[in-house]
């Protein structure tokens, strides 16, 4: 058992580490062009989107399963109120199941399983704004794939990825041709792109003595653990470029969560507009600040473990295969 003593001791390095990141982030405060306020707005006659995925998986010996689905939710709004909301595919889809017919390695079916995940949603994604033409649409994730989701060229998955390339752009020219703006709202983010920014842009150009220290932090510090001691609610950071058309800004939506970060397709005045937007539906809860359309596909699109367990556990009686079927480790009588 780890000591007391040790943990204390990891619990002051983090104390000091934070002081610190307070520090930085009060000194950031300061330079005005780095965050603006948002206000509500009016929503109006309005159409909002959004769309989550829903997700478990099964190793087994022989091979490995994939279950999964997508929704895309429409709230429609008139005079600023709630007036209907519409489900796409239906309310309460039936999973998908996906098995994989190559013999593949812990990290292959990783990217396996991501990649299938992204192919379902973005497909789901596309469908639900030509059937609805919102004038808003937001996805539960990155625009961008997760470089650990891009395998090598020689991988049995690299046909997937190619796939989910190609929909992200069909996606793209969609939103576009249906005049829908388009985000991907990050509840987790783990990047450190304003970091680096603000290391490459505002430290490293600025006169102070300890700018190398200041540096290294930023280095080693996540942008929402920055941005929750430096923002304020209803306050947006800079815009930044990630790629090509792919925007992002970060948006403190409530008073006790973080910064939740927001992808867009656009230039400055569709990023500002994204943003109030996101933030009028975003800040009822003073511990949650995630878009209400977004909660609502995640409710409707969750799946159980015990699911997955069941389907599998019939494939595998009708086979006739349950002494070879399972892993042992999801077998063991103790």
């Amino acid at each position: 058992m780890v000591s007391i003593h040790e943990l204390d001791k990891i619990v002051d390095k983090i104390k000091i580490l934070e002081i610190e990141k307070k520090k930085l982030a009060g000194f950031l405060r300061e330079i005005p062009e780095l965050y603006w306020k948002v206000s509500k707005v009016e929503l109006g006659n309005i159409k909002i989107g959004g769309e989550d995925g829903g997700l478990t998986k099964k190793s087994g010996h022989l091979m490995d399963f994939v279950f999964l689905r997508a929704i895309g939710v429409i709230f429609s709004y008139e005079k600023s109120k709630l007036a209907d909301v519409a489900y796409y595919p239906t309310m309460n889809p039936v999973p998908e199941i996906i098995y994989s017919k190559e013999s593949f390695s812990d990290i292959e079916f990783r990217i396996f399983w991501s990649l299938q995940r992204i192919k379902k949603e973005l497909t789901v994604s596309i469908e639900t704004i030509s059937k609805y033409s919102p004038n808003l649409f937001l996805i539960d994730g990155s625009l961008l794939v997760n470089p650990a989701d891009a395998p090598s060229a020689e991988s049995t998955v690299y046909s997937d990825y190619l796939e989910v390339n190609k929909l992200f752009e069909k996606l793209c020219s969609i939103a576009k041709q249906e005049n829908c703006l388009l985000a991907g709202v990050v509840e987790d983010s783990r990047s450190s792109a304003f970091c680096k920014y603000i290391a490459e842009n505002i430290i490293k150009k600025a006169d102070i003595k300890n700018q190398q220290e200041l540096v290294t932090i930023l280095n080693r510090t996540k942008d929402t653990n920055l941005l929750h001691y430096m923002l304020e609610k209803g306050e947006v950071t800079k815009i930044i470029n990630l790629e090509g058309e792919i925007n992002c800004l970060y948006l403190k939506t409530v008073e006790f969560d973080r910064p939740i970060r927001v992808e867009f397709i656009g230039d400055e005045v569709q990023g500002k507009r994204i943003a109030e937007l996101v933030y009028t539906i975003s800040s009822q809860s003073k511990t949650y600040g995630l878009p209400t359309v977004l909660i609502e596909a995640d409710q409707r699109a969750k799946l159980s473990e015990n699911d997955s367990d069941n389907y599998v556990n019939i494939i595998a009686s009708k086979l006739g295969l349950q002494n070879i079927f399972f892993l042992r480790r999801d077998n063991r009588p103790f």
